[in-house]
């Protein structure tokens, strides 16, 4: 019996469509702290975003209502990068 390797998918907040979590970006509330995932798995409530909807003008609009409240300005910084 073969192993199957299953892809991961998580549902953008932005464009609400299903995308494998590898291709996505992952911002995180623990506590009241919020931060962009890296690498390393953060437990806390979560929120992904796919790498087309970077650049979206609704990203911030669309992390606010997933997390009912506002984030601070250098989550969006590091998001897009600038």
């Amino acid at each position: 019996m073969a192993n199957k390797q299953q892809t991961i998918e998580r549902i953008c907040c932005v464009c609400r469509k299903l995308q494998p979590i590898d291709q996505m970006t992952r911002v995180v509330r623990v506590g009241g702290e919020f931060l962009v995932q890296t690498d390393k798995r953060l437990n806390g409530r979560g929120a992904h975003v796919c790498s087309a909807c970077l650049q979206s003008p609704n990203l911030q609009k669309s992390l606010c209502r997933s997390f009912k409240t506002q984030l601070p300005a250098t989550i969006f910084q590091q998001l897009t990068g600038k």
